[in-house]
């Protein structure tokens, strides 16, 4: 039986890039049924950039643990994106270059989903449901492309998957915050 949100992949790995472009539409579109997000993926440049100084040192921590625990490290992907997205609404000028480890907890990595949900977003409600939706979805995605354990193209997809998830955990905590795409007529 399949939902209204399967998307049908080809035979064999998909490029990193469809990988990217199907991923992101399939979990927009859980998002939007469960009225966590509009049917648009918001973002922002500066949120954009964050995630390019972070990611080295994300990926770093989630690719130790991913084996045991790969939803978690999914799901921290997420709730790092809703913490840079936070920070950005609050006063942007002051957290720009916020280091990584302050998304992190006592317990370094271990912990950062917690850490960001208590200490930063002060949000457990709606945050990790959120985020435990979106990480078990992509997580079935990723496994439905059966990547060799091991292999570069594993490796290029769960890349691809940690920034989808951070891109979507942005655009939650900006809808929550009350951003939205308008329409502006340029004449």
């Amino acid at each position: 039986m399949q939902d209204n949100h399967t998307i049908s992949l080809k035979e064999g790995l998909s490029s990193p890039e469809k990988y990217r472009e199907d991923l992101t539409q399939y979990l927009l579109s859980i998002c939007t049924d469960a009225g966590l997000l509009k049917g648009t993926l918001l973002s922002s440049p500066d949120i954009d950039d964050a995630w390019m100084r972070y990611a080295p040192s994300f990926y770093g921590d989630a690719v130790r643990n991913f084996n045991a625990y790969p939803e978690y490290c999914l799901a921290c992907a997420g709730y790092l994106g809703m913490a840079v997205a936070f920070l950005w609404d609050r006063d942007w000028a002051k957290y720009m270059d916020t280091p990584y480890a302050f998304f992190q907890g006592k317990r370094g990595f271990d912990d950062m989903d917690d850490h960001i949900t208590d200490e930063i977003l002060r949000d457990r409600k709606h945050s990790v449901p959120a985020m435990q939706s979106c990480s078990a979805n992509a997580y079935h995605f990723l496994m439905r492309e059966s990547p060799e354990p091991g292999t570069a193209e594993a490796y290029k997809l769960f890349l691809e998957t940690v920034g989808v998830l951070f891109k979507i955990g942005a655009a939650i905590q900006l809808c929550r915050l009350g951003y939205k795409f308008e329409k502006v007529d340029l004449r």
